[in-house]
């Protein structure tokens, strides 16, 4: 390690806890508001007072996702989850957020529900009540309408399956289509006419697929809906009252073949569609009549948000790129440009300096070329600079991926001196319903055999690699350190088995393991209880102790086997719990505390004596662009 700068964890932890984490975004045209979530804060801006900040705070973080709603200049709504189920808040917003500081509302609950699953319906434009479907235990939705100004809730009726979601297809608020699960758990789109008191079937491609409508223009009557029935879920256009039919947009090129519908253009053939393409996501615009699909909206790389909304000429989302956190941004149909919204002098601090940017690049894998983002380590020396030492990152899903938005622990890597690669091995999506379907019935040997020799190139190089993970990701980076000489392992939430978690794990997360399960089958599979013992490198295993869909107890027992490996003691295996968190963390001092503990937990790595000198870069993984001709190792 080098001694010229030493490292200063508690301070590093600090700076990166307190970077901005903006989220569930909400913007209003009619009110001229965009407004989002920091932690335990609800802020908005205001169109035309882009100077100013308004912001209401909690007593304590509100979890993730809480659905915003602007209902007018002086009236927002919430949607929190909490430990039975929804809390509905009202927030009445003083009218000079400057007159009152950092608390300008007043919070009221308007009600506190137990149920398993809820879905709030799209607000009509100029209506202070909403729609709010509530799932029972019997799988009965009772729909209730929220008076979010007078603070009251009352039934509207009740509908016989659990809904997942729907959109208005009139403006009279009469007609509400619903995404209605049938008893497979597959949805088609139903029809609710409050005006007639009927009930009828609007759209199902086939009895096992899974439908839903996503938009509609009750202006035109077009409506857009989703479809797997295909394999992937493609996206269909249809005008139910002019004709019966739907017509599918065609498969796109490269990422995944459908984007994901975000608004309709008021021009009455434009769809705004989302696409996710590797590690970046973009806009594009498909035309209704002809189904062509332009080419993608020229934005920066990064990760586009939802919502998105139509704003005259302009698109307005959240986005974020690898060194900026999310925040509101625009595209101008018209000029071709791209913006960020200017935020208040009294927003969230500003980013600190010494934020790296990522390039985008791929490695070979049996599924096909693996996407990944690699972080260059900071300008100058940081603590671990000369070290030898870098970061191979695995996401958790594992049907999920690393997108190029702002990810702290990675600039925490950057910061330290280590160059970082942040890879979506098989089974990630943004790639093709093909790569993700990759890892079905062979999970824990495609994929390790992936991110082995990801390993491989970099050790061919002249590095040691530190394996980070979170959840499936966790288990994954220690199934590799298994098969591996590593430096040291860091997993956050990992399990120790299918077979355990199939016991252990929340429903949906045995859901998850019947796709994943064929290949690495209950009875003979990946077992990290046997396989640890030959983990060499260091481990620090973290996990939250009110995590319901992984429990703490898969963590505890992995630390204990790894701790009985032959030579092997406390000094090697950390093992932290997090007291009332669950799968994600929650909080800044939560979060200060785990950066803390990864920065101390590399920090105490010892250095690799045949490190490559820091100025002369070496070929391959890291610098120009990965070997293509590396076999894999078995």
């Amino acid at each position: 390690m080098s001694d010229e700068r030493p490292l200063d964890a508690d301070a590093l932890a600090a700076e990166l806890a307190a970077l901005p984490d903006r989220r569930d975004f909400a913007f209003s045209v009619e009110v001229g508001r965009v407004a989002w979530i920091d932690e335990a804060a609800v802020e908005w801006v205001d169109d035309d007072a882009p100077d100013r900040l308004g912001r209401v705070v909690f007593p304590e973080p509100l979890p993730a996702p809480t659905q915003l709603e602007i209902v007018a200049p002086d009236l927002m709504g919430l949607c929190r989850p909490t430990a039975a189920g929804l809390e509905v808040v009202a927030l009445d917003l003083d009218p000079d957020p400057s007159s009152a500081g950092t608390t300008s509302g007043t919070a009221r609950t308007v009600a506190d529900l137990a149920t398993p699953q809820t879905v709030l319906f799209p607000r009509l434009p100029g209506d202070e009540t909403q729609l709010l479907g509530v799932v029972g235990f019997d799988d009965i939705t009772t729909v209730w309408r929220i008076a979010w100004r007078e603070g009251t809730l009352t039934e509207a009726g009740q509908l016989p399956a659990p809904v997942n979601g729907g959109v208005w297809l009139d403006e009279t608020g009469d007609r509400l289509a619903v995404n209605l699960e049938g008893e497979s758990g597959r949805s088609s789109v139903y029809v609710v006419d409050f005006g007639a008191q009927t009930f009828s079937r609007l759209f199902e491609a086939s009895p096992d697929s899974e439908d839903r409508i996503v938009l509609a223009d009750p202006g035109t009557g077009r409506v857009v809906v989703t479809t797997d029935a295909f394999g992937y879920p493609a996206v269909g256009v249809a005008e139910p009252s002019v004709a019966p039919g739907v017509r599918f947009v065609p498969a796109l090129p490269e990422g995944d073949e459908a984007g994901e519908p975000a608004a309709l253009v008021p021009d009455g053939r434009t769809v705004v569609l989302r696409h996710d393409n590797g590690v970046g996501s973009h806009l594009r615009l498909a035309d209704t009549h002809s189904l062509e699909v332009a080419g993608p909206i020229p934005l920066p790389v990064g990760e586009v948000g939802s919502p998105v909304v139509v704003d005259g000429q302009r698109l307005r989302f959240p986005f974020s790129t690898p060194d900026e956190p999310c925040r509101p941004a625009s595209f101008d149909v018209a000029t071709g440009v791209f913006a960020f919204d200017p935020l208040p002098h009294n927003a969230a601090q500003e980013p600190p300096q010494g934020l790296v940017t990522a390039r985008v690049a791929s490695f070979p894998s049996g599924a096909g070329p693996m996407p990944a983002l690699v972080y260059p380590s900071v300008p100058g020396d940081g603590p671990l600079s000369g070290s030898g030492l870098a970061v191979v990152a695995l996401h958790g899903g594992p049907i999920a991926r690393y997108g190029a938005d702002l990810v702290p622990e990675f600039q925490l890597f950057a910061r330290l001196g280590l160059p970082t690669v942040a890879l979506n091995y098989p089974g990630s999506t943004g790639s093709g319903h093909e790569y993700t379907r990759s890892l079905f019935g062979r999970a824990g040997s495609i994929d390790v055999e992936a991110v082995a020799s990801v390993v491989d190139a970099l050790t061919d190089e002249g590095r040691r690699v530190i394996l980070y993970g979170e959840s499936y990701g966790a288990f994954l980076a220690l199934s590799v350190a298994a098969v591996r000489d590593c430096a040291g392992v860091i997993a956050f939430a990992p399990f120790a088995s299918f077979e355990s978690l199939s016991v252990s794990g929340s429903p949906e997360v045995r859901d998850l393991l019947n796709l994943l399960d064929e290949g690495n089958h209950l009875g003979f599979g990946r077992n990290l209880l046997t396989a640890c013992r030959t983990i060499r490198g260091k481990v620090l295993i973290s996990h939250g102790t009110a995590d319901m869909r992984i429990p703490a107890a898969e963590s505890r027992a992995l630390a204990q086997a790894l701790r009985a490996r032959v030579g092997a003691g406390e000094h090697d295996v950390q093992f932290v719990e997090m007291d009332g968190q669950g799968h994600d963390l929650s909080g800044r001092p939560v979060l200060q505390r785990w950066y803390r503990e990864v920065a101390t937990f590399v920090g105490s790595l010892p250095e690799f004596e045949n490190a490559c000198p820091t100025s002369t870069p070496a070929a391959g993984a890291l610098s120009r662009r990965p070997r293509e001709d590396k076999p894999e190792r078995r």
